[in-house]
């Protein structure tokens, strides 16, 4: 038997693509999300996504919108606002130029306010994978310690200056002394960029136990990604018929994280 979670990303953004996640739940192979818990939407999908039954996780975000601890040099502007464009972030923590204590709090508002609206998560990934960040994943790892941690190795995504970071959190979580859940593989980043049927299960290794694949469903106003076409694509291809009998067939069941923790001990 082979495990596939599916997780759709960017819950709590806007209505659009909260509703695409809800209807890929009802109708598709969707049973895990990670929220936005500083977005706008978010209290409102945190209080309708536990009668669905899926796992609802933690999407740490720190490259959107406001942060939830107010303003920190290191990573806002005066208003508290996460700087932009989102690669500023990213050369920041790649320089070593991110204070620990200022990630730690806002890491910590963020957990805060994710228990204060819903469950405890059960899983954890962040925004444009800043969980990544050192400061960040030992913060998550302290705060969060039973969740299960994305771990992005999909082959081809080490790019942009990202690989030192991708690689060590990967020894990271490997090396990592105590019981530490985690995912055998990771896919989804070819899959958002050219969304398709023959992609998708291309994209997953048949010889791995248990795969986590992310997507990016529902368009949004904002960028040429949030609001192109290649989102509501995603949606039909989520909920194909044809998807799940061909997955069905190739032996994967679909699972939630909290599943996958039983069936993997």
């Amino acid at each position: 038997m082979k495990l596939l979670a599916v997780n759709a990303d960017d819950a709590g953004l806007h209505v659009d693509t909260d509703e695409a996640i809800l209807r890929c739940i009802r109708r598709g192979i969707v049973r895990n999300t990670t929220v936005i818990v500083n977005g706008a939407t978010a209290a409102d999908f945190l209080a309708l996504a536990p009668e669905t039954g899926i796992d609802i996780g933690l999407h740490l975000n720190l490259t959107l919108g406001r942060a939830s601890a107010g303003p920190a040099s290191t990573l806002t502007d005066n208003e508290g606002n996460f700087p932009q464009p989102k690669s500023v972030i990213w050369h920041r923590a790649m320089a070593g130029e991110l204070d620990g204590d200022q990630v730690r709090a806002e890491v910590e508002a963020q957990v805060d306010a994710f228990r204060a609206s819903g469950p405890e998560p059960s899983h954890v990934d962040g925004h444009n994978h800043v969980h990544l960040f050192p400061q960040v994943r030992e913060a998550l790892a302290d705060l969060l310690p039973g969740a299960w941690f994305r771990t992005p190795d999909e082959p081809g995504f080490d790019r942009a200056g990202i690989p030192d970071l991708g690689n060590n959190f990967n020894r990271w979580s490997k090396d990592r002394s105590g019981p530490w859940p985690r995912t055998d593989c990771f896919a989804g980043h070819a899959f958002c960029r050219r969304p398709s049927i023959e992609l998708f299960l291309s994209s997953l290794d048949p010889e791995m136990t248990f795969t986590e694949f992310m997507v990016h469903i529902g368009s949004r106003p904002g960028s040429p990604f949030v609001s192109s076409p290649d989102r509501d694509t995603e949606v039909e291809i989520v909920c194909s018929e044809t998807l799940r009998s061909v997955l069905e067939d190739r032996g994967y069941r679909i699972v939630t994280f909290t599943e996958a923790r039983s069936l993997c001990a």
